[in-house]
């Protein structure tokens, strides 16, 4: 145990003790994520606010007066201009360039069809508008919306009797009728993308560190005075690992923090997202976070062990990378957590499934522990496997 520990140190101060590393491992995953996801949350928020607040530019020819009422007195903020003054192919042009937002025509004789109806085919309304802009797409949307409410009035008018043109009314009198908290809302919303940002940051973290600490030894040649010491190669293989998944730990807690801090202007809530979780809540998310670093951690240091250079392990893990990436993405698409507990054997897949069922506030204690015990099986395979690449010294020494 001792021995562990000693080289638990020696890898843990290596990282600790060089102000680089600490800030590009550990600092800067957090902060750039908080940058980047506040500056994107910004950007979407001012997007949408000027698409709010911007005024619709339309022409039109032989719009109906009733049509225009109801426009200005919904207080749609849309500036109308006839056409009439106007050269059609201009204002197409105009369309395209972004200058205008959207063109109405309604046929000269729309309203004298719209009375005849009976004997009258129904008249046809053209629109032109730029789909690749936002101001004219969203134009489009709002005039689409209200040619549709107008045709209802059309249709009521042509009744005896318009309010049984609907012939029931949904939750007039029922306010309750949406059920759940913001909480839970906010809850799915996490846990639809925190999985596989947490599998990526913890495998990123791990990355940066993992090929230095034994492909990196074996290139610079110091990893031959460490072996020819009297501490067991497995003493060596469990300090690395746990020293190796503390430190990757550290670094995916600062991208998590960048993550949770920025995840409100991100999701354009007002303020931050208000989750409360639990004590017991945190400490199964450590413990998945813990047990899950050992096993991405065990994964390169093999890989790691394996490769001659620095370079071939990083280009040796990162398959793995994207795999792991893959499987993180399957949160995303895969609605509730799984409960069948022969999920809760494969690596990193039950990872995120347990990381989903604690976000979500479904817990279950069962599968969970199915997960931690299968995941230190795996870590001792692990480790015993890096053991074994130790005592092989045509692979420890090869050139």
């Amino acid at each position: 145990m001792k021995n562990i520990l000693t080289i638990f140190k020696k890898e843990f101060y290596r990282v600790i003790s060089d102000r680089r590393l600490v800030f590009t491992v550990m600092l800067l995953p957090g902060l750039a994520i908080f940058m980047m996801y506040s500056l994107l949350g910004n950007a979407i928020g001012n997007q949408i606010s000027s698409i709010q607040e911007h005024r619709i530019i339309m022409y039109q020819e032989y719009m109906p007066t009733a049509f225009k009422d109801m426009l200005i007195a919904n207080e749609v903020k849309v500036d109308i201009m006839d056409l009439n003054d106007s050269d059609f192919d201009v204002v197409k042009q105009q369309i395209i360039d972004g200058e205008v937002d959207i063109m109405i025509i309604f046929p000269n004789d729309f309203e004298s069809k719209i009375l005849d109806y009976a004997t009258q085919d129904n008249p046809e309304i053209l629109t032109y508008y730029n789909f690749t802009e936002d101001y004219s797409s969203s134009a489009y949307n709002t005039m689409y919306g209200w040619l549709d409410v107008y045709s209802d009035e059309i249709v009521k008018a042509r009744l005896d009797a318009p309010e049984d043109i609907n012939p029931f009314d949904m939750d007039l009198d029922n306010p309750y009728h949406r059920l759940g908290t913001e909480d839970e809302a906010s809850r799915k919303g996490m846990a639809d993308l925190l999985p596989m940002l947490i599998i990526m940051f913890l495998f990123s973290g791990a990355m940066s560190i993992g090929p230095d600490s034994i492909a990196g030894e074996k290139e610079r040649g110091t990893i031959a005075t460490l072996l020819v010491t009297p501490i067991k190669r497995s003493e060596i293989a469990i300090g690395k690992v746990l020293s190796l998944s503390l430190l990757s730990l550290f670094s995916a807690t600062s991208s998590f923090i960048g993550i949770i801090l920025s995840l409100g202007k991100l999701m354009q809530s007002e303020g931050n997202v208000s989750i409360a979780f639990t004590t017991n809540e945190y400490i199964l998310l450590f413990l998945v976070l813990f047990a899950t670093v050992l096993v991405i951690v065990g994964l390169i240091s093999n890989i790691s062990a394996y490769a001659k250079t620095v370079k071939e392990a990083s280009m040796l893990i990162m398959p793995l990378y994207f795999a792991s990436i893959a499987i993180g993405m399957m949160s995303m698409f895969g609605g509730e957590p799984s409960t069948n507990p022969v999920v809760y054997l494969i690596p990193l897949y039950s990872s995120v499934n347990a990381i989903i069922q604690i976000l979500v506030g479904s817990v279950s204690m069962a599968t969970i522990l199915v997960m931690l015990i299968s995941s230190v099986v795996y870590v001792s395979i692990l480790i015993y496997m890096l053991n074994r690449l130790f005592q092989n010294e045509k692979v420890m020494f090869k050139k």
